[in-house]
């Protein structure tokens, strides 16, 4: 098996894991994503007042 391969397998299963957590973990699914979003929305800002 060659390693590009390997990689996709890898991708997979980690995405695998992550929907399965998402699953079980909505609450804190939700708040990562908040999280995520309002660091998306400072980052925005900072830039825009440059």
């Amino acid at each position: 098996m060659d390693k590009k391969a390997m990689q996709e397998i890898a991708r997979e299963v980690q995405r695998e894991y992550q929907r399965e957590w998402r699953k079980k973990n909505p609450d804190k699914a939700r708040e990562k994503n908040r999280r995520y979003w309002e660091k998306k929305a400072q980052e925005r800002l900072r830039m825009e007042a440059q």
